[in-house]
């Protein structure tokens, strides 16, 4: 059964309890300990960081959501051998609590612990490898390498392990999704700039200490960073920009087609689940989106008859053109070209019937066999219009049934299976969707109903 917000809630509190003992658990275990970044923090290189971690991360969080450049990350990790461990987490504490954002409360909290848990972890790392801190005067280039860049590294990747731990599990007791393929999705998302905030922070450090510039060492690291941050809110933006193009068109769409109002959306939820139970890539749930919102985009005109009636020639016709109808639309936006593959085969079926090329098995895109389940799932239970006021659990129930009797046939068998494990959460999220718009009743034939697919596979 679908979870209630009170539920969602307690669960996120706890967690956050949870975080919170283990937090300072270690820093108790830190405070006792005699590693050498366990030391009072030091007042500058404290301050100047902790201004980096605020400024940074208040910028970060106009987009945040997306593969973004974490000074703050880079700020902490630079503290421990120039203040101390205490040091990086005053700077991580400020950076999240003096944000300048209206992120919710809760999400501070958050925030806060995870950025305290991957500073303590980090630290710890940092100083059994044998990290330095303070920095003495470094005799040759083995020095620096050993005592300096192999720490750092190391405590990069052992804070991009705890931030993925954290993180994923947060969204898993949240949102009611599998551990696994959220860990996966969050850490190949991010994974690839944790590298560069290694080596910015054993630069920073080297600047800073060995060669004797202080603070004035911020200005040729802080500045290309900047730019980086702003490069990425650039690419933030134009994606913004590309999804609302396609609501645009969407919503073009569907005014000629009626019944189908609000599908686009559904068969968006539902396919953003199955991708993330497949572990698709960032890109290719993006592409995913574009092809699940535009899909339909080519039915420009509403069948006459009702469902369950015989269809003329020329309403078949028409059914059978809306996919490549979409692509011959669609072709020409540079930002769609990986989706359009999707959107022209999303009617093919799995045992080599569908339309309109006929394509069989892993012969079809597979964003088109996945929105092909989706798009199924998402007809079977608009048909039940007249049922989805109040408890949308035993008619999503029933539609997967007939999901799952379709599995070799019509659709493919995996993304079947990954729909199964994705039930739960897609009921909630379909459930959200309807409490905010119902369904108008199906008027006319739906050309995603499973007996609509079987007449085509008939008459082929």
């Amino acid at each position: 059964m679908p979870r209630t917000k009170t539920y969602v809630s307690a669960v996120r509190a706890c967690y956050i309890v949870f975080l919170a003992v283990v937090a300072g658990s270690l820093l108790t275990v830190m405070a006792r300990s005699n590693l050498n970044v366990s030391r009072a923090p030091e007042l500058v290189p404290t301050l100047l960081l902790g201004a980096i971690g605020v400024i940074a991360e208040s910028n970060l969080g106009r987009f945040r959501g997306a593969v973004s450049i974490s000074l703050t990350t880079i700020a902490t990790t630079t503290a421990l051998p120039l203040a101390g461990i205490y040091g990086a987490l005053i700077i991580g504490i400020c950076s999240t609590a003096l944000l300048l954002t209206t992120d919710p409360l809760i999400s501070r909290f958050f925030n806060s612990l995870n950025l305290a848990l991957c500073i303590l972890c980090s630290g710890f790392a940092y100083s059994l490898v044998g990290g330095l801190s303070p920095i003495p005067d470094v005799n040759g280039l083995q020095m620096l390498v050993r005592h300096l860049l192999l720490p750092i590294v190391i405590a990069v990747a052992v804070s991009f392990a705890v931030n993925i731990a954290c993180l994923s599990v947060m969204i898993a007791l949240a949102g009611g999704q599998s551990l696994g393929p959220i860990m996966s999705e969050t850490a190949g998302a991010s994974w690839s700039v944790y590298p560069g905030y290694a080596a910015t922070s054993f630069i920073f450090v080297v600047l800073w200490a060995p060669a004797k510039l202080g603070a004035l060492s911020i200005f040729p690291i802080l500045v290309p960073l900047l730019l980086a941050q702003w490069s990425v809110s650039v690419r933030v933006r134009e994606n913004e920009s590309h999804l609302r193009s396609v609501e645009t068109l969407v919503a073009a769409g569907q005014a000629g087609q009626s019944m189908l109002r609000g599908r686009s959306t559904w068969v968006d939820v539902v396919s953003a689940e199955i991708g993330l139970e497949l572990r698709l890539s960032s890109d290719a749930l993006q592409s995913l989106q574009f092809a699940a919102l535009l899909h339909d985009i080519g039915l420009v005109a509403p069948a006459a008859r009702s469902p369950g009636e015989f269809l003329n020639a020329n309403e078949l016709e028409w059914i059978r053109a809306h996919p490549q109808q979409g692509v011959l639309m669609l072709q020409g936006i540079d930002f769609l070209s990986d989706s359009v593959d999707a959107i022209g085969h999303h009617h093919e079926r799995w045992d080599g019937r569908g339309y309109p090329s006929g394509l069989q098995g892993l012969q079809i895109p597979r964003l088109a066999r996945l929105l092909a389940v989706s798009d199924t799932y998402c007809a079977l239970i608009a048909a039940e219009a007249d049922l989805l006021i109040g408890d949308l659990w035993p008619v999503a129930t029933q539609a997967l049934d007939v999901v799952q009797s379709l599995s070799g046939l019509q659709l493919d068998p995996k993304i079947v299976q990954a729909l199964e494990r994705a039930h739960p959460r897609v009921v909630e999220a379909l459930s959200e969707l309807i409490a905010r718009d119902a369904p108008l009743a199906v008027k006319g034939v739906d050309p995603h109903l499973p007996w609509v697919s079987d007449l085509f596979a008939d008459v082929s």
